[in-house]
């Protein structure tokens, strides 16, 4: 079972560095409109170092995300990878950290501004082509013209 929340103490890490993996909850989220629905665990394997009263995080990040496709408008599932994930978070030794927060929100940054399902191709699908915009606007030129060439202009 995943966890809810990632706590640790930086005074614990030894000057090496620390190994860390897991899960935390996609409750972790809290995500209340549909255009984003998290549909897996926040997986993480990270490395992490204490260098200079930093908490230094490398590794990597995943978690799969059901968005809403800006094109069609129709629901697919977009696995979200930070990889490689650095982040570097101020301490201070002796009191107790939680990563949670830090690794939520670096994560739904992540996320697509205008997700596009695999497959959904604007030209295809909602543009005409180029070839046929300019078949369009020759003939309709050429209809402007039709109507002058029956004119008589011998007066």
């Amino acid at each position: 079972m995943a966890a809810t929340q990632l706590i640790l103490q930086p005074a614990e890490i030894p000057t090496e560095g620390k190994a860390l993996q897991g899960e935390l909850d996609p409750s972790i989220f809290e995500l209340k409109d549909k255009l984003a629905t998290p549909k897996s665990p926040l997986r993480y394997d990270l490395l992490l170092s204490v260098v200079d009263g930093y908490l230094v995080l490398q590794g990597s990040l995943t978690t799969t995300f059901e968005l809403i496709c800006a094109l069609t408008t129709k629901p697919f599932e977009q696995e979200i990878t930070l990889n490689p994930y650095l982040e570097s978070i101020e301490v201070e030794i002796g009191q107790s950290l939680d990563l949670t927060e830090q690794l939520r929100e670096d994560t739904l940054l992540a996320l697509p501004a205008y997700p596009k399902a695999p497959g959904a191709d604007v030209e295809a699908d909602f543009s005409p082509s180029v070839t046929q915009v300019a078949n369009e606007e020759k003939d309709s030129r050429r209809a402007e013209w039709d109507a002058l060439d029956g004119l008589n202009t011998n007066d």
